[in-house]
């Protein structure tokens, strides 16, 4: 009998099952036999309205023979690659392009090694839509969620996945909802950007393919309330009190941290519509219904350009069924953005004895301000002084940081200053050493298997062979590793197990200790024979019907949230149709319990768990609702699988709050003293300061405060609670106290964060150079004296700086090998310094670092045990993370003592090193047979003993012993236990008790695990409902912002290398505008804000927005020689004038050679209004639809484009500019768009220069710069577009030698660029944008300017002529931004580079 080997090909569809007859064989079926298998696709067009598809395919071949090729027909749409080869198994994947609406034919061939071949067509139909047939079946009424309103709607007639177009885009999204036969829509509508309409239907229109669209209204939320329950009067209050007038001196605590006002309404609506400056919404902040007070930041301007200049701005308010406009006028002095000035940066490889590090270091010569460092090195994490200050003062410190060295990638290392407008970098490959081809080899998936423990939580148990070991394992997309257990064999070759929770997951990762990754989504392929492939647990899978969560109750409601209550309630849902083990979570969305839009850094949702009781026959979830809270309807959400299911107005059920008093507001200062302050210490002194915090509702719990000295960063860290201060928690006095002695030096101390927190756990916080907190400030009601609250400055006389640091005399451990699989990972450090002539600070303890290969750290504080003239000696000990650094060695660094003099050090792992005798590395082992627990589920204080716990080594656990704090409560073993494998314990027998309890367990090999404490959560389930009538759903439900997030944009697919700019010279003289304007890097000048250029010598000069051409999309900006609109100044005849002009010129076809085959002018455009900053403009050539939508930005504006991250500066202008399908006349052709730029000016006597290059920030684009006199045109273009919904490379050419340059004079300046693009299908997208600029250097003062004189005569010594087109200027003129990498979203985009790259070079070796 002839033996099949096994293949699967794999081609992806969207959506619906593809019958396998759609795969028919065109030769008969002898050596190969292929079916398609559980395949999709999208029969409704997508994307650019076409179908997309990729199916499975199971091939079988003859024993002996090998797949050699696989190919199609379609050669310019098909891409396929080989993803699992093992011993002559294979599996392909074989991607389909775009196809247009009808029928689709593709012949697939496969091909043996014995040069056969067997060939199959496969047919594919994409269906276009009826759009007679679309209609709106039902609606729900809208929900609110922070600036949005959310809708669930039914759309007949349009089935999932059908691409379309929302207009207004910018305001409504409409996304499908995955729910089965119900609802199948949900539609958020942005409040804000429907502006001052707020009683008015939302229409909406989806465009479709040829034109056809669907249009539908929605009710508004605020027409679903009475005119009376709308706000008829607001008064605001302002902080400080006298920031609008006009000799107020308003200096910024901290960069972005701006005054504040608080606006108080008498509304019955928890969200009455209230927003200032057009885009930032006041938020709730202490009330009752009908009198409500709200809080907001006059966010006017953060540029440092425009600090001290008198700004205004604008505040909305809701009053009745109209709007209130207030305009503010207020001047504030903008704090400067830190600077850090990396000098001497170094990346390389040591040998510290037997130890090979990976170090990184540099000097900085500028002010230190108290901010975080951030690292990127394999992982990245964040580090605040002392790591890696090495030696040195704020003002001029060496920073050393080092890792074991990893044998196995190119690494690098990133640093930047933690802070959203600076960022300061250096970042370098190194290539390592050779490696034998084992290396790479990821490693092998055998087998799997989940097992249910609970709803929520699985036994993931895998088989795998990894010639390298394995590291880690991830199960969500971009998520953390997981602790896993090896439960046989060892990392090359073992079974593991770890607990996975199935919210949001996306994917699992396995990782070897090379950092080689298998990566699996559902679906993918580990074996060919047999054909096994990777699928969640099948109630992970369950299709879920809206109409299944309609039927929702609570145990309580119309509730009573009282000063001192919170609310114990139950949340049951009866639906026969969801399975019993299908994971549910309920989460609320009150502003107290997801504080998002007044903290969102420190925000997490809470999920709580539902929980079948099978004798209600309902599911039901406990949750406490805060109090102090919001009136009205509470909002939350049901997670079920991939989706949140949001509270509604078809459930027979909303949660109501009748009575309540909202306080969202942190404990404030009301009153502060310095103590000490200017205070000259001879001997010895006493410093500190003296606050009054107030907390009128929930009352003051605890609080943190961080101070640092300006000069040596001696740091002090204050933690107190309610027990520690004078008063009660509604009113209360605290103080912190810092003891100064001789030896010392005179400099300031400064508060640098502080954090105090209520009892409802709402917290206020300020922390210097981090990000702004505006609106929870706790400093709210004193910033008349703003900064100077945190500055406390002293004098020590006879204060010497002095640089001598101290000597390391002894660093040891008890061991120099720590198992770090053990329940006892504890590790001490014993050593002695000796202090010097000058001494040590004995307050200031150093700390120890403990790092790892893969970049993990643990700190270890010390402790001072003694101290003398000649020795201070030190002891710490810390617990390290289960599996901390394992397998490798654990590198040791200290960093943080202080001297007398003013300077602090550290020791490098090689200062330990040269110590005798020293310990300054650490072995690791990896027990996996001992008992460790790590975590356990939820426990409330009424539940019935039983609980989870979870850890590993379990599998010979014979006791689990229960200890109680509660001191009537007797120590305990558990009646009964289950085991899930190795990981997982259920038992019974825990007493009941409020009051922590500890459990730990033992084996019947005599080893016992740690001991782990237990918090149980306090539920007072003697609490009854109030026998009340079923409330009538009614038609004004009043809702309050939640934290559903703002919908982001997907990243486009780059489909070709995007070019990169070679490293350049520093200009200018000095170099880079100076110090205090910009500074030298490898890719040339840097600037600071607010300059820019390549000489960081240029500034924005900000005007009114331009009047509006209506024919064409030309944009004029006049300017005077102050930099002033010249519309507005009534001496415009006295001044010289500057007038830039910017025009869409032509659109040519070019050939290979770049020879025009076809020249279009743009000639008549239709032009149409978008809003008060966006108009758009429409033309055609040769069947071509060109649109131009310019779009101008008062401020500076985050945008997006072909996946950069780009800032708009203020008073700049946006072109977005879109060609459609265009005919080529060859496949070899290309497009190119013609645009023309001119500066003129009113006087000839002038001089004028024109550059173009490459930029220097960073960000691989062209610049260039027409400039006359001290005005500049100054523009950057990016060298990419968006290509057939692709990111792909351009290029901008100068076509000033080609073109005439017209209109020029004497006096003015004109310049042609081409943004060439190469041939495609459907469309594109360009995306320029410029502004006019201010130089500090006239162009008469540049080598290559060019001057001319005017009839009044002018001396022989002066240049004449004005260079008439020399230069082009930009189809993109842009501004010249320096764009920043903000917090970890950004940091992941980094790391996938650097990944990227270093791929590349492995690549290339």
């Amino acid at each position: 009998m002839n033996k099949f080997y096994v293949l699967s090909i794999f081609i992806i569809f969207f959506f619906i099952k593809l019958n396998e007859s759609q795969l028919t064989p065109l030769t008969p079926q002898q050596s190969i036999l292929a079916q398609s298998i559980n395949s999709t696709f999208s029969k409704y067009p997508k994307n650019n309205y076409e179908c997309s598809f990729e199916i499975k395919i199971l091939i079988e071949i003859p024993v002996g023979k090998t797949i050699t090729s696989f190919s199609s027909d379609l050669n310019n749409d098909v891409s396929f690659y080989q993803i699992l080869n093992n011993n002559n198994y294979y599996i392909f994947t074989n991607i389909q392009g775009n196809q247009k609406i009808g029928t689709n034919s593709q012949v697939l061939t496969f091909t043996t090694s014995d040069n056969f071949q067997q060939t199959y067509q496969l047919n594919t139909n994409c269906l276009d839509i009826d759009i007679d047939k679309v209609k709106v079946v039902n609606s729900t009424k809208p929900i609110s969620f922070s600036n949005y309103f959310l809708y669930y709607i039914i759309l007949e007639g349009l089935e999932p996945g059908y691409y379309y177009e929302t207009i207004p885009s910018t305001t409504a999204i409409i996304q499908y909802t995955y729910f089965s036969n119900s609802f199948n829509y949900c539609i958020l509508i942005n409040q804000i950007s429907y502006g001052l309409n707020l009683t008015k239907e939302y229409e909406i229109t989806m465009n479709f393919n040829d034109g056809k669209s669907f249009s539908f209204k929605l009710d508004t939320y605020y027409s679903l309330f009475k005119e009376k329950d709308l706000p008829t009067t607001h008064f605001e209050t302002f902080f400080p009190s006298n920031i609008l007038s006009i000799n107020s001196n308003y200096t910024q605590m901290s960069y972005g941290y701006q005054p504040l006002f608080t606006s108080t309404l008498n509304t019955n609506i928890m969200k009455p519509y209230q927003v200032f400056n057009s885009y930032v919404p006041t938020i709730p902040l202490k009330g009752y219904k009908g009198n409500m007070t709200f809080i907001g930041a006059i966010d006017t301007t953060k540029d440092p350009i425009n600090s001290g200049v008198l700004i205004n701005s604008t505040l909305m308010s809701e009053i009745g069924v109209s709007v209130d406009l207030i305009t503010f006028t207020t001047k504030i002095n903008v704090t400067p953005i830190p600077i850090l000035g990396i000098e001497s940066p170094f990346i390389g490889y040591t040998t510290v004895g037997t130890v090979s590090l990976f170090y990184a270091s540099f000097r900085n010569s500028y002010d230190y301000q108290f901010s975080q460092f951030q690292y990127f090195f394999i992982s990245n994490f964040n580090e605040d002084w002392p790591y890696g200050f090495i030696s040195g003062t704020n003002s001029n410190f060496s920073h050393q940081v080092s890792f074991p060295r990893p044998q196995f990638l190119s690494p690098v290392i990133y640093l930047k200053y933690y802070f959203i407008k600076n960022q300061e970098r250096f970042d370098e490959y190194i290539i390592p050493e050779s490696s034998s081809g084992s290396d790479s080899i990821p490693p092998i998936l055998k087998s799997y298997n989940f097992t249910r423990i609970t709803n929520f939580n699985y036994l993931f148990s895998l088989d795998i062979e990894s010639v390298n070991g394995v590291k880690s394992i991830s199960v969500y997309s971009g998520g953390q590793p997981i602790q896993f257990s090896v439960i046989s064999g060892t990392i090359y070759n073992g079974s593991f197990e770890l607990i996975i929770s199935f919210v949001g997951i996306d994917k699992f990762e396995i990782k070897d200790t090379l950092l080689n990754s298998l990566v699996f989504n559902v679906g993918t392929p580990f074996s060919a024979n047999p054909l096994n492939v990777f699928n969640y647990p099948q109630s992970y899978d369950y299709e879920f019907n809206f109409n299944d969560f309609t039927s929702i109750s609570f145990l309580k409601n119309n509730l009573d949230l009282n000063i001192e209550s919170e609310s114990y309630n139950i949340i049951y849902l009866n639906s026969p149709n969801i399975p019993q083990d299908i994971p549910l979570y309920f989460s609320l969305l009150d502003i107290v319990s997801s504080p998002f839009e007044r903290n969102p850094e420190d925000f997490s949702l809470t999920n709580n768990q539902f929980i079948f009781n099978s004798t209600s026959g309902l599911f039901e979830c406990k949750f406490i609702l805060p109090k102090n809270n919001m009136f009205g309807m509470i909002p939350f959400q049901i997670h079920v699988g991939n989706v949140n299911l949001f509270d509604n107005s078809l459930m027979n059920e909303r949660l109501i709050v009748n009575n309540t008093v909202l306080d969202y507001q942190g404990p404030i200062f009301s009153y502060l003293e310095k103590i000490g302050n200017g205070l000259v210490i001879s001997t010895t002194g006493t410093i500190g300061w003296k606050f009054n915090i107030t907390d009128d509702l929930n009352g003051f719990e605890s609080g943190y405060i961080k101070v640092m000295g300006s000069i040596d960063s001696s740091t002090y860290h204050f933690n107190f609670t309610i027990d520690d201060v004078i008063g009660d928690k509604f009113n209360c006095q605290y103080q912190i106290l810092i003891n100064i002695t001789q030896p010392c030096i005179s400099q300031e101390y400064r508060i640098v964060k502080v954090l105090l927190f209520d009892t409802n756990k709402i917290s206020s916080k300020f922390i210097l150079n981090g990000d702004p907190y505006s609106i929870i400030n706790p400093f709210i009601n004193l910033l008349d004296k703003g900064i100077d609250n945190t500055i406390l400055p002293f004098t020590c006389s006879g204060s010497t700086m002095f640089d001598s640091k101290p000597i390391l005399l002894s660093f040891t451990t008890p061991t120099t090998t720590i198992d770090v699989g053990s329940p006892d990972r504890i590790i001490s450090f014993d050593f002695s310094i000796n202090p010097g002539a000058n001494g040590i600070k004995q307050d200031q303890l150093p700390i120890i670092y403990l790092t790892t290969v893969y970049t993990e750290i643990s700190k270890c504080n010390s402790k001072l045990i003694s101290y003398s003239a000649n020795n201070a000696v030190y002891n710490c000990s810390t617990e390290l993370p289960l599996g901390f650094g394992y397998p490798g060695i654990i590198t040791i660094s200290m960093y943080g003592i202080v001297n007398n003099g003013g300077y602090y050090y550290g020791y490098s792992t090689s200062d330990i090193q040269m110590v005798l005798n020293s310990n300054y590395y650490l072995d690791t082992t990896y027990s996996s047979n001992l008992p460790v627990i790590t975590s356990s589920d939820k426990y409330y204080s009424d539940d019935n003993g039983e609980i989870i716990i979870y850890g590993r080594g379990f599998i010979n656990v014979n006791l689990v012993t229960i200890t109680y704090s509660d001191s009537g409560l007797s120590p305990n073993s558990a009646t009964t236990a289950l085991f899930y494998g190795s990981s997982a314990i259920k038992f019974s027998g825990i007493k009941k008790t409020n009051k922590l309890f500890k459990i730990k367990v033992s084996t019947a090999g005599g080893f016992t695990s740690n001991e782990f404490s237990i918090q149980p959560i306090y539920f007072d389930s003697s609490l009854k409902p109030i026998p009340t009538e079923t409330p009538t759903p009614t038609t004004t439900p009043t809702e309050t912002p939640t934290t559903t997030p703002i919908p982001t944009t997907t990243a486009i697919p780059t489909t070709t290398p995007i070019p990169t700019n070679p490293p350049q010279k520093c200009l200018g003289n000095p170099q880079c505008g100076g110090k205090n304007q910009g500074y030298f890097s490898s890719t040339g000048c840097i600037c600071y804000s607010p300059w820019i250029g390549v000489t960081c010598t240029s500034q924005i000069i900000i005007v009114p927005q331009p009047s509006i051409n209506t024919t064409k999309p030309d944009v004029e900006i006049p300017t005077d020689n102050n930099g002033q609109s010249s519309e507005t100044n009534s001496e415009e005849s006295q001044k010289m004038i500057f007038k830039s002009l910017i025009s869409l010129v032509s659109l040519r076809e070019l050939d290979f050679n770049n020879k025009e085959v076809n020249n279009y002018k743009f000639d008549q455009w239709i032009y149409t209004p978008i809003n008060e900053f966006k108009n758009q403009y429409f033309t055609t050539v040769s069947n071509t639809n060109i649109t131009a939508a310019l779009e101008w930005f008062n401020q500076s504006t985050p945008i997006q484009f072909a996946n950069q991250n780009l800032t708009m500066n203020p008073s700049s202008i946006k072109y977005t500019i879109e060609i459609t399908e265009y005919q080529f006349k060859s496949s070899l052709n290309q497009l190119q768009l013609v645009m023309a730029a001119s500066l003129t000016t009113n006087s000839n006597d002038i001089c004028t220069l024109n550059q173009f290059g490459n930029t220097s920030t960073g960000d691989d684009s062209n610049y260039l710069k027409i400039q006359i006199e001290n005005h500049s045109l100054y523009g950057r273009f990016i060298k990419r577009a968006i290509i057939d919904n692709n990111v792909k490379s351009i290029s901008n050419v100068l076509l000033d030698s080609s073109l005439n340059v017209i209109d020029s004079s004497s006096s003015s300046l004109q310049s042609f660029i081409g943004i060439t693009i190469p041939n495609y299908r459907n469309s594109i997208i360009v995306d320029p944008d410029f502004s006019v600029l201010v130089d500090s250097k006239s162009a008469s003062d540049e080598d290559d300017s060019v001057c001319t004189k005017n009839n009044s005569g002018l001396t022989t010594a002066q240049l004449a002529g004005i260079i008439v087109g020399s230069i082009a200027f930009a189809a993109v003129i842009v501004i010249t931004i320096v764009y920043f990498i903000i917090k970890r979203n950004k940091q992941k985009k980094f790391i996938v580079a650097v990944n990227k790259k270093i791929t590349e070079m492995n690549n290339n070796k």
